[in-house]
């Protein structure tokens, strides 16, 4: 892990070179396999991981196999901060969904870490509170949009945080299943179906080949904005 390839965190990009030299020397990187487990719901918080190359997916699953994703994280991304800070255990489980190489930094070493480097600990914290606000919003939608809302939102924000420009549009580089965006809107592969199909007819997105586009963001977002009754 180099020092170029730390300051891509957000949490950690503006830290001098000998913090990030010193929580270098704390970690160590790990090769995950696509769909292998990183944590479950209710282990011990016993790490914190930082994502250097691919994507976890965190979720919920229930005892009759009900899943919930929560969040897709890329490049940069931190997790499984709030059981380590808490001193509790996971809320959720993670994974990789294709291959993945995560830093990991042992839960009692990140936390000196933390009390002997105040801007790494607001950091922190805004990346909390960012989460709060990412999970009110999430709320919201599911009170106040109707399905093709919630999936409107749900393909525009992967195509934000992982779309990469192409001359058709947005291209969301990860290939999703209609299960996996169904887990991730908070619904089942019909509705979600039908949601798509109707965002395809209506030119807000485009699929070829299993591969999606976003060919117009704005439109996209004014009949996201129309679905939370924002004008």
């Amino acid at each position: 892990m180099t020092i170029s390839q730390l300051v891509r965190f957000k949490l950690l990009s503006t830290l001098p070179r000998r913090q990030l030299r010193r929580l270098r020397a704390l970690a160590v990187t790990r090769e995950f396999a696509p769909g292998q487990l990183i944590f479950s719901k209710c282990e011990a918080a016993r790490h914190i991981f930082f994502v250097v190359s691919g994507q976890v997916r965190i979720y919920c699953q229930s005892a009759a196999r009900k899943r919930k994703t929560y969040a897709y994280l890329g490049p940069g991304s931190i997790f499984g901060e709030m059981g380590v800070l808490l001193d509790s255990p996971r809320t959720a489980s993670a994974q990789a969904v294709g291959k993945a190489r995560i830093m990991v930094v042992r839960a009692k070493d990140f936390k000196n870490y933390l009390l002997s480097d105040s801007q790494a600990s607001l950091k922190l914290l805004k990346t909390m509170a960012e989460r709060l606000r990412h999970a009110d919003e999430e709320i919201e939608g599911l009170l106040f949009r109707n399905i093709l809302g919630r999936v409107s939102k749900a393909v525009h924000d992967l195509g934000c945080h992982y779309g990469t420009p192409h001359q058709r549009g947005l291209l969301l580089s990860q290939h999703y299943t209609h299960q996996e965006l169904a887990d991730l809107v908070g619904t089942t592969r019909e509705p979600l179906s039908r949601a798509l199909a109707t965002l395809r007819r209506a030119g807000l997105i485009d699929v070829d080949g299993g591969r999606l586009f976003i060919p117009n963001r704005k439109k996209l977002e004014s009949l996201i904005r129309a679905s939370a009754g924002v004008h």
